[in-house]
């Protein structure tokens, strides 16, 4: 192997290494992206759970009312 064999595979090393430079930061940016709709998506959740225990209590709070009244009212 003599010096411009040497040269053309350092070239060809560093062009692949500049590829994959290039591959690694698009992969960075989708992954930034995954990340963000992902925490979309579990605010998103949070929020429905916090719903869900609102409509529990409210119901429950008029199941009560609705129950003390008709025993005020039958009695």
């Amino acid at each position: 192997m003599n010096h411009d064999d040497l040269h053309r595979d350092i070239g060809r090393m560093e062009g692949r290494l500049d590829a994959m430079e290039n591959r690694l930061e698009k992969m960075e940016v989708v992954l930034e992206r995954i990340d963000s709709r992902l925490a979309k998506i579990e605010q998103q959740e949070t929020e429905r759970r916090g719903a869900w225990k609102v409509i529990v209590s409210v119901s429950g709070l008029v199941s009560a009312l609705v129950a003390a009244a008709y025993k005020y009212f039958t009695s």
